[in-house]
């Protein structure tokens, strides 16, 4: 079956969504990243403040929360299904590139789903977060940083997926960011247009 849908799932501060982002336009597919925060806002009546705050929280365990009835689901849990419901729904209406929230889980039981993984060296990802102002300028710093993303990143995707966060068998390609994002993307337009 050929692919419909791209997700890309990366390591903070690869560049995977500038990547992403040169896919969708050289593929002429529909993108989605923040704006899945947008269309959960709206599906949910949360603020899109709320639902980008919840995203690397979570709360005790999930199936605990959903199997008490009558109590309310603690807010990371309900924007985790708030936001899976989005990426089903976009996934149907046609080809797109998903952008994190854990959209590789979301959609495993489509075949048509093509999974990538896009990671890089500290070195690079560090460059990367301080060259846009999202890393402070100190190198430890910025590697403190840096650490406690990957780590919260890990966290939340073994919460919601129970599965380990940038393993290679969780993947259909993972790419290390140092190749450059134009090489990344033509892998990634070739593994999708033979798939």
């Amino acid at each position: 079956m050929p692919y419909r849908i791209i997700t890309i799932s990366r390591a903070p501060y690869s560049g995977a969504r500038h990547i992403a982002r040169l896919v969708a336009d050289k593929l002429n597919l529909a993108y989605y990243d923040k704006e899945l925060i947008t269309l959960a806002a709206k599906e949910s009546g949360l603020s899109e403040e709320a639902i980008a705050a919840s995203e690397t929280q979570r709360s005790s365990s999930l199936l605990y929360s959903l199997s008490i009835l009558g109590s309310q689901l603690p807010l990371a849990d309900q924007v985790y299904l708030v936001k899976s419901r989005v990426i089903k729904q976009v996934a149907e209406e046609g080809p797109c590139v998903i952008v994190g929230c854990c959209g590789d889980y979301v959609l495993n039981s489509r075949k048509d789903v093509l999974n990538v993984f896009l990671y890089g060296s500290e070195d690079l990802r560090v460059a990367q977060g301080q060259a846009e102002g999202l890393l402070p300028a100190d190198h430890a710093a910025a590697l403190s940083v840096l650490h406690k993303a990957d780590r919260k990143k890990a966290d939340y995707y073994l919460y919601y997926t129970q599965n380990r966060w940038g393993q290679a068998q969780n993947y259909d390609l993972c790419l290390n960011a140092e190749l450059g994002a134009d090489l990344c993307a033509q892998l990634i337009e070739d593994a999708y247009t033979k798939g």
